[in-house]
């Protein structure tokens, strides 16, 4: 392995010294195959940090290689294709004074650096996809408890999904770079809701996507810690956040206490008026009762009388999947609640709403 990296070297610091010569230029090289690789189509940025593509990445201001996608003694993994027994996962090789920007070929992953931000003048990034099995660098007892830990306090919606997490790492022929970047870049992580009803593809229990945030790994801790700034993007489900230096990071979810939109509906409920019915703008049905919506994944909402009295008290399922709640609009006892205005209130840990409804039978 020492002699495939320093020949992997020799050629990097060669194709680095010929960018410097030349503004726009183009090296096809193959290096001797005898230990167990071979590098072909390298490719060199023109200066001016435009992409580079091939070898089923994209890579900015950068050198990178390009290997076959066919042929014998080939192995895919992730987006990437690679010989076998070559870096897996692959190599990115930037240098200090450009753009470093890295794409996986199925675009799960993105992350990008500005000039400067790593005091090395030439310096490789590796994403893997798959630090629990295969570490390049951390414990994955660190990340078990870290894990355990989160779980603890924030229930299963918290529980980390394989998919769901990335190891960074920065380095060179000299060290691995662990410190925090001079500059922070961006780290963008896509998530999986294929069929678009807002929940974690995978997840039990459902995890809403509304509360899947980017987590970093505090090895020292052993601990998930949020990411500030985070922006979500539900129409290209991706996660953007601040990328301050190499480390483990994960998509991590929690229960959902936001009450700030829950609403019920039919108001009025009158399932024997003129306009009853359960479409839009009707008035509802005794089979369907009224509906309580937007709600969130725990707590309870109750619903009282105008002077006060308890009337029900409908427990929130914690595996509930759907964000709806229906009250039979009877009482605790059973019977129907009589016609008049009641009071209802949600409550979901700290968090409380309340608002009317009238029944009208």
């Amino acid at each position: 392995m020492i002699g495939i990296l320093q020949a992997r070297y020799a050629l990097q610091k060669f194709i680095w010294i010929f960018v410097c010569v030349s503004a726009a230029a183009r090296l096809d090289a193959f290096v001797s195959s005898s230990g167990g690789y071979q590098v072909e189509s390298s490719v060199i940025d023109n200066g001016g940090g435009a992409p580079l593509s091939g070898g089923g990445y994209l890579a900015r201001g950068s050198a990178g290689q390009r290997l076959p996608g066919e042929g014998s003694g080939l192995a895919v993994s992730g987006g990437y294709v690679n010989r076998t027994g070559f870096y897996n996962p692959p190599h990115f090789a930037f240098q200090k004074g450009l753009a470093s920007v890295a794409i996986s070929n199925s675009g799960a992953v993105r992350l990008a650096l500005p000039p400067g931000a790593v005091n090395k003048e030439v310096f490789d990034i590796t994403i893997n996809r798959n630090p629990m099995a295969a570490p390049l660098s951390v414990d994955p007892g660190v990340i078990n408890s870290a894990n355990s830990k989160i779980e603890q306090n924030e229930g299963g919606w918290s529980r980390l999904l394989p998919g769901n997490i990335i190891e960074m790492t920065v380095f060179d022929e000299q060290d691995v770079w662990a410190r925090p970047f001079a500059q922070s870049g961006a780290l963008a992580v896509s998530y999986r809701d294929d069929n678009g009803d807002g929940v974690l593809d995978g997840s039990n229990p459902p995890v809403r996507i509304e509360t899947v945030n980017p987590w970093a790994l505090d090895e020292a801790l052993s601990l998930w810690t949020k990411l500030p700034a985070a922006l979500s993007d539900r129409a290209s489900k991706v996660i953007t956040a601040p990328l301050t230096r190499p480390g483990v990071y994960a998509l991590l979810g929690t229960v959902d206490e936001s009450v700030k939109d829950v609403y019920a509906f039919p108001v009025p409920f009158r399932p024997g008026g003129p306009n009853a019915g359960s479409g839009a703008g009707q008035t509802g049905t005794e089979a369907g009762g009224i509906t309580f919506t937007n709600i969130p994944q725990v707590g309870n909402i109750e619903i009282y009388t105008l002077d006060g009295r308890l009337v029900r008290r409908l427990a929130i399922p914690g595996g509930l999947f759907s964000p709806m709640l229906k009250w039979d609009v009877r009482t605790a006892g059973g019977g129907r609640a009589a016609s008049g205005v009641y009071i209802w209130r949600v409550v979901s840990g700290s968090n409380s709403k309340t608002g009317k409804l009238m029944v009208i039978w």
